[in-house]
């Protein structure tokens, strides 16, 4: 969940900012319908009201759409502009939109439902001939020299107290982060940056991508400690930012995605370098595997390196949890989920949530700290299932 702070950061990004702008002032008419897919606190979408759409439809699943609804009326768009509080995936426009805009990412455009959203919005939302901003999105990659990065991911691990975690060193090296990634530009790629992806939401159906390169060489000498990935994104045609290293983290929300290697390598010039990249969806999660395949130049049986990472193998941690994931596995209802379904079979819409709450701590004593404890409790269940 995003909090003002971070709406405020996305809206002073003008290096995202701006290009969306220029983007939706290109493609608004004065007869335009316009959809804003995660709309957040609305300013794509009074971007458009305000570039003389004729009506924009804001969708947006979280509390800030009340927020925007406000500054929509302060703005005099409260007639243009109507908020659905809900996912696009979930509802059906009275007509198609002329411009979707949406910005859905993460660290990277890979990020949840993302593509799927963009593949239902463009199949049910979007008027032939109509306009997708973004309309697509490079993925790029570099074999990146980042000790700093790289020791303050493994430093918590590395014998804290002269204790061996080297198990959990391993889970987090088989994980993904874009921790200071603002100390890796492109001063620090030992190869030249290769295009692995490239998303082409006007016809993508797909939310899985494979990427794979053969035989890049290393540019000069020096320690790999991991992959680097950003994107370049396509809004409309010559528009478009990136969050590649050569961007700052101060001017970009973004920031980019740092993949560990199992452990450093040292790496000379004309190696042959042999990067693999995977990312599967899985539910509203991705997961992520990564090959990494450096052999000498001076004599290619040497093999530097051939890493084989998967966020797979960083969860689930035991037996206990990793038993619950085998389709033989015969779930019960836990401590909570008794109570869950206790305030679920209220949810009748004629209780209100203080009767229900009050019902709930009468038949569940111990699981709460007096009333109020239960209120909370019972008002955010209902908030995500009402």
């Amino acid at each position: 969940m995003y909090s003002l702070s971070d709406y405020g950061d996305m809206i002073a990004d003008k290096t995202r900012m701006d290009p969306y702008a220029y983007a939706l002032k290109d493609a608004i008419g004065p007869d335009s319908i316009v959809l804003d897919i995660g709309a957040a606190t609305g300013i794509h979408a009074l971007l458009a009201a305000k570039f003389g759409a004729r009506q924009v439809y804001a969708i947006e699943p979280s509390d800030a759409i009340f927020l925007a609804r406000e500054v929509a009326r302060a703005n005099g768009f409260e007639d243009c502009i109507k908020f659905i509080h809900d996912l696009s995936t979930n509802i059906t426009l009275p007509k198609r939109a002329d411009v979707i805009v949406s910005d859905l990412r993460g660290i990277m455009p890979l990020f949840g439902a993302h593509v799927p959203s963009i593949v239902d919005a463009r199949q049910r939302h979007l008027a032939p001939g109509g306009v997708l901003i973004p309309q697509g999105d490079t993925l790029w990659v570099a074999l990146v020299e980042a000790p700093i990065t790289y020791k303050e991911l493994i430093k918590p691990w590395d014998l804290p107290y002269g204790l061996d975690m080297e198990e959990a060193k391993q889970i987090v090296l088989n994980s993904w982060t874009d921790a200071n990634t603002d100390l890796i530009r492109s001063r620090n790629l030992l190869m030249k940056p290769y295009k692995w992806a490239e998303l082409d939401y006007t016809k993508i159906e797909n939310p899985d991508v494979d990427g794979s390169i053969l035989q890049q060489t290393a540019a000069r000498d020096g320690t790999a400690h991991g992959l680097l990935v950003w994107f370049d994104a396509r809004l409309a045609e010559g528009i478009g930012f990136s969050n590649g290293p050569e961007v700052s983290r101060a001017a970009n929300v973004y920031g980019r995605g740092f993949f560990p290697l199992l452990e450093p390598v040292a790496v000379s010039q004309g190696d042959s370098i042999t990067l693999a990249i995977q990312a599967e969806l899985d539910g509203e999660e991705y997961i992520w595997h990564w090959h990494t395949l450096i052999q000498s130049q001076s004599d290619p049986r040497t093999i530097k390196a051939n890493f084989k990472q998967s966020t797979s193998f960083d969860g689930p941690w035991g037996f206990e949890s990793i038993k619950k994931h085998i389709s033989t596995y015969q779930p019960s209802l836990g401590k909570y989920g008794q109570v869950d379904l206790f305030i679920l079979g209220q949810m009748n819409g004629r209780t209100p949530i203080d009767q229900i709450a009050r019902q709930v701590q009468e038949k569940f004593p111990t699981h709460f700290d007096g009333a109020q404890d239960a209120l909370r409790y019972v008002y955010d269940f209902s908030n995500n299932y009402n």
